[in-house]
């Protein structure tokens, strides 16, 4: 009979004795079961199987291991005897009544999230982890308290667990990733599971057991989205998930793309995008796919498709939303950094839009440039406006495989994921009110529209020209965002808003950001003389007047315009508003910024232009001709905004040049954003008058201000925050840092030396002169020349490079006294022993040989000495009296002339010889011999260097030759050398080479074996150190008893199973040789562990015959404690159990008869049921067919 090793994996549920224990829990819930505020929020339900209610108040959930206690029930909560409770996974934070919401959600897609029950005392009574469920199923115990857990295709929330179900089918296998393709291709499908259908679409629909039945590879000619589904034949196991692929056919692009499908029919995707007008209240279910613009698979998910847009909706290239549902079990979000001006990477919720009102071909006659609305967002953004815009990124769309044009994924703004991510302030604290003809709140019910009633009506009735009025409405909303909304919308001449396409709101969570109300850019596209005039601008050409929103009355109902108009009687917020202007101007709203934008968001779409043009029509020239005019409007309106100003501002009083200068090191910043520092300065700009400017320190040590104008203002010159009312053209200078005094002095003085102090000549010492903190001080000394330089010295402030450099600069911070400090050059004289040779010195180049000789030198400057020796001599050793000589007893050597010395040259007639040449391994335990021998009368003493450096004196050795031992390479040479009498030369070289060992190194996998699997695979992964050397011999030793060895650079080794009883460890070494000879070696443990296994046959034959009469099992490693099987008829009868596993073992078994009766039993197919846990603790649970022949 074969054997059969069937190993088991499971998931570990903990459940202790507790009372209370996780039942059934919902990451799904879509649409099927709604909390007490009628969202459809998860949930969690708790079981207790007791005959007594339990309060849990005090107990804790969490989703999260690392933090158990996440969410400590807060008050009484009731699981009634033998019931049920719910917990919604909502994230209020509170208990009322019976309706119970945790501090957190649940997201099933994630992959790391669980559901961890503790009692009052933090002990950990129960936790399941979360796995993904398709859309509306639960997950639950198979009966109410049960230890199985199984999929629930419909939930039991507080009701008993009933209908449970196997876990879900394999979702099926592509052959193939989509993405692109050169040429057409054939995808082949296939499951890992028994007894599965798989069944097919290639037009976008979400496959069932009613589509194409997959048999063989199916072929894929041109663009398309091929979607599959497993279905079992085991009505017990749901239905797979769906697996979905595109893949473009020659289809490549220069820009991302977004792959869109959904069902075909009524109510469909198809019919959403490109249906009758009436198709705009369908939410179909699809899914996306998101490829970079190499044809790279991002991320996908499925989710839920609505429209976006109004107008443009009778457009025939359409804009819409996309919802990521967790609860469809696929994904949570879509996972990439979409966009370039934002960090954030997670988005569930994406706006697609076909440029909107400005698509061309379709908007307004095809006048459309495909770009007015992201345009302004883009603007909006790059230039840090105080609003919150819809980041955009252009993108190519397919819908079910059929190109479908340019759009832009637009990042959603009106949103609780959008201002939780980047505020802290989640759907449960925000006021969010949106005018689009009407106004509703989208946020905040029942709350949000009467606080901002309140606050319209405060402003109204309170006139803000008042300061602590101002001071007020200002702590509930910020103005800056009202400058930033009214400026944007007047500069762009924006004719749709107002009354259409205005949101703005705040947090109102304490602890989160933007707790003030504020604005959010909406529809942008009726922009720059474009579209339709919704709001009734007076005038939308491009000298427009900026003052025009002033005029619009309380359109769209909600107090916009009357705050704007109040606000501006305050003179700080007219004034901050006018700067604010002309700080924009100067940048990002500026001419040539907002060109350079436009230029680069049109290179993005242009390659791609053309297709979009053939697919929808138009022609490309016209499309170009619309982008030109925009670019010429722009160029318009940004010339006349400034003198536009002029004329409807009755406070301003003309166009004046204001130029800021710093002195000294600091910063200051004028009105918003315009930095000038001691790198810039001299900065200028033009500004209006009439307008209180400011000019605020930033950094450094202020002095005061200096204010030069044809008008006498009035000011402190010693404020931080200099602020002038404009009326003519004026020079700021900041002054930073103060005076200091500087003494210049020279020692010893008497001398003719003088000191350049920045271009100007001092010659009589000491010198003081007064310098601003800040100032930069050159020195360049011209020193007299029977002087040398020795060094500066300062008292406090820091001389550069140093105060041994003898140009040098300094920075002013402190009083200070600045010395010179000279010395008087010394004499060295030069002498040869014993005299009358023909000896002969290059002192510095020059050749002396006649002796004594003089001269006077610079203490910092090298002298270099070269003995040319008369050839009945030799060199002996250099001698002097204070000066220390650089190289030793070198014959060539040199010296700092620091001291008047005499230098005397001594000769000699005895000699050293150094030799040797030797090679040896680096790790070699022998050492190389390099030889030293004397001529002389011993001792003998000498010194040698190795590679130039020298090694310790060797004294009075009477060795001759004397051996060096070593294992350093290099070169070995003399240095000095002495008899017992006298100094004598040296001569000679030794060379030792030290070859590099290879080094031995290996893996093993695997590095633990278990006593079932004892085969191991030994990589070599030995090195060499150079390239000439290589590896060229293996020797292994396995370390077992079997006395295992190989030659072979990568062996495979299997351990006798008979000695594999139990655990054991075993040594592996290797030995390495290498080219070069040398050779290393090196060991690793490997462990052989135990192992869990059991043996069951599918059949037996208690026929009496001697062979297989009895059922019996093989086992190890098995908890026999935890052991139990069952096995049943086909009518579900038991026919036989027991608990104790050595009832089935091969000596015992079982004979095939009724455990009650007796009775043989007929031939035929029963069901066995085993649970055990192995010898670790993991549960295994088995239910199986058992053939009982006779």
């Amino acid at each position: 009979m074969r054997k059969i090793l069937i190993i088991l994996f499971s998931f570990v549920y903990f459940t202790s004795s507790a009372q209370i224990v996780i039942n059934e829990y919902s990451a799904a819930n879509y649409d099927t079961y709604t909390d007490n505020y009628g969202e459809y929020e998860d949930w969690v339900e708790l079981y207790n199987p007791t005959a007594a209610p339990v309060d849990i108040n005090g107990w804790a959930l969490s989703d999260k291991v690392n933090n158990p206690l996440k969410w400590v029930i807060p008050s009484s909560f009731i699981v009634p005897a033998g019931g049920t409770a719910l917990v919604y996974c909502s994230g209020r934070d509170e208990v009322i009544g019976l309706n119970a919401h945790s501090n957190f959600k649940i997201t099933q897609t994630k992959g790391n999230e669980v559901f961890m029950l503790s009692d009052g005392g933090g002990v950990l009574q129960d936790s399941i982890r979360v796995y993904a469920n398709q859309n509306s199923h639960t997950r639950g115990r198979e009966t109410d308290g049960s230890a199985i857990w199984s999929v629930f295709v419909n939930g039991t929330p507080n009701a008993t667990n009933v209908g449970a179900m196997q876990e879900y089918a394999t979702a099926p296998v592509f052959s193939q990733v989509g993405g692109y393709n050169a040429a057409a291709i054939n995808i082949t499908l296939s499951s890992p599971d028994p007894n599965i259908t798989i069944y097919y679409t290639t037009n976008g629909d979400e496959p069932n057991n009613t589509s194409n039945v997959y048999s063989t590879a199916i072929n894929i000619a041109n663009t398309t989205v091929v979607k599959a589904i497993c279905y079992s034949s085991d009505p017990t196991i749901p239905s797979s998930f769906i697996d979905y692929h595109t893949f473009f056919i020659n289809d490549t692009h220069t820009i991302p793309i977004l792959s869109v499908s959904g069902n075909s029919g009524t109510g469909g995707l198809l019919d959403l995008l490109d249906g009758g007008w009436g198709s705009s209240g369908l939410e179909p279910e699809g899914t996306i796919e998101w490829f970079d613009e190499n044809g790279i698979l991002l991320d996908k998910g499925t989710g839920e498709f609505n429209k976006h847009g109004n107008d443009s909706w009778a457009y025939d290239q359409r804009g819409f939303d996309y919802v990521m549902r967790d609860q469809f079990g696929y994904n949570y979000a879509l996972q990439d950094q979409v966009f370039a001006t934002k960090s954030r990477d997670k988005f569930q919720r994406v706006i697609v839009k076909a440029a909107a009102n400005d698509n061309y071909p379709f908007s307004y006659g095809g006048s459309g440039a495909h770009i007015r609305d992201a345009y302004v967002h883009h603007l909006s953004q790059i230039g840090d406006l105080r609003l919150d815009e819809r980041s955009t990124s252009s993108c190519i769309v397919y819908l079910d495989g059929n190109y479908w044009g340019v759009y832009e994924m637009r990042e959603k703004v009106d949103d609780h994921d959008f201002t939780d991510y980047y505020y802290d302030q989640d759907k449960n604290n925000l006021q969010y009110l949106k005018t689009w003809g009407g106004t509703w709140t989208e946020y905040g019910t029942p709350n949000a529209q009467p606080d901002w009633n309140t606050f319209v009506n405060y402003v109204a009735a309170n006139p803000m020209v008042n300061q602590a009025n101002y001071n007020q409405a200002k702590s509930e909303y910020n103005m800056g965002s009202l400058i930033d909304y009214f400026l944007l919308n007047a500069y762009v001449v924006c004719q749709d808003w107002l009354n259409w396409n205005t949101a703005w709101w705040r947090g109102m969570d304490p602890n989160g950001d933007k707790k003030k109300w504020r604005y959010t850019l909406w529809d942008m596209d009726n922009t720059f003389d474009h579209g339709t005039n919704y709001t009734g601008i007076p005038s939308s050409d491009p000298d427009a007047s900026p003052c025009d929103p002033s005029t619009l009355g309380n359109t769209g109902g909600q107090g916009h315009v009357p705050i704007w108009n109040e606000m501006l009687t305050n003179q700080e917020f007219h004034d901050d508003y006018i700067n604010r202007w002309q700080d924009l101007a100067n940048g990002p709203l500026s001419c040539t910024f907002m060109i350079h934008i436009l230029d680069s968001m049109i290179a993005v779409i242009d390659p791609e232009m053309p297709r979009q043009i053939t697919t929808w029509g138009g022609n490309y020239a016209a499309w170009q001709s619309n982008v030109t005019d925009l670019r010429n409007f722009i160029l318009a309106r940004c010339d006349s905004m400034n003198s536009g100003f002029v004329d409807c501002d009755t406070a301003i009083t003309g166009i004046f040049d204001v130029t800021v200068e710093i002195v000294g090191v600091g910063e200051v910043e004028m009105s918003n954003s315009n930095i000038i520092n001691q790198l810039n300065s001299g900065w200028t700009d033009q500004r209006f008058g009439g307008i209180d400017l400011p000019f605020e320190v930033v950094s450094g040590t202020f002095d005061h201000w200096e204010v030069i104008s044809a008008t006498a203002y009035v000011y402190d010159p010693n404020v931080d925050t200099l602020v002038l009312d404009l009326q003519s053209d004026v020079l700021v200078r900041a002054y930073f840092g103060e005076s200091r005094g500087i003494v210049f002095d020279i020692d010893p003085l008497g001398t003719t030396t003088s000191i350049d102090i920045n271009g100007t000549i001092i010659g009589a010492f000491p010198y003081t002169m007064s310098n601003m903190v800040g100032d930069n001080i050159s020195l360049i000394p011209n020193i007299d020349a029977l002087y040398g330089f020795d060094s500066w010295s300062s008292d406090s402030n820091f001389l550069s490079p140093s105060t041994l450099t003898e140009n040098i600069n300094f920075t002013v911070t402190y009083a200070d006294t600045i010395t010179l400090h000279l010395y008087q050059k010394p004499t060295i004289v030069y002498e040869v022993l014993p005299t009358g040779t023909t000896t002969s010195i290059d002192i510095n180049g020059v050749n002396v040989s006649v002796f004594p000789h003089s001269e006077t030198v610079f203490i910092d400057d090298i002298n270099t000495i070269n003995p040319i020796i008369d050839p009945a001599f030799g060199f002996g050793y250099w001698s002097a009296n204070f000066n220390t000589f650089i190289n030793g007893n070198s014959i060539n050597n040199s010296f700092y002339g620091e001291f008047s010395d005499t230098i005397r040259l001594n000769l000699s007639t005895v000699t050293a010889f150094i030799s040797g040449n030797e090679t040896i391994c680096d790790n070699a335990q022998e050492k190389g011999i390099i030889n030293v021998s004397f001529t002389g009368v011993a001792p003998f003493t000498f010194s040698y260097s190795i590679n130039g450096i020298s090694q310790p004196l060797i004294e009075e050795t009477y060795q001759n030759p004397y051996p060096i031992n070593t294992k350093e390479a290099g070169l070995y040479t003399l240095n000095s050398y002495s008899d017992a009498i006298e100094i004598g030369q040296i001569d000679g070289e030794g060379v030792l080479t030290v070859l590099k060992s290879p080094t031995a190194n290996f893996n093993t996998f695997p590095d633990t074996l278990s006593i079932l699997y004892t085969t191991a695979s030994f990589t070599d992964k030995s090195t060499t150190e150079t390239i000439s050397d290589s590896l060229i011999s293996w020797d292994w030793n396995f370390g077992d008893d079997n006395l295992g060895f190989s030659t072979d650079k990568n062996p495979i080794y299997s351990y006798s199973h008979q000695e594999l009883s139990q655990i054991e460890l075993y040594e592996v070494s290797l030995i390495v040789n290498s080219s070069n000879s040398c050779s290393d070696t090196t060991s690793k443990i490997i462990t052989v562990t135990d192992d869990s296994w059991i043996w069951i046959p599918n059949s037996f034959t208690p026929d009496l015959d001697g062979i297989n009469d009895k059922f019996c099992i093989k086992f190890h490693g098995i908890r026999e404690n935890t052991f139990i099987f069952n096995v049943f008829d086909r009518f579900s009868n038991l026919v036989y159990s027991t608990s104790n596993i050595h009832d089935l073992d091969c000596e015992n078994g079982w004979n095939g008869k009724h455990q009650s009766t007796g009775n043989e039993l007929p031939m035929g197919v029963y069901i066995y049921k085993m649970y055990y846990q192995d010898y670790e603790g993991w549960k295994h649970q088995e239910i199986k067919e058992l053939i009982l022949i006779r």
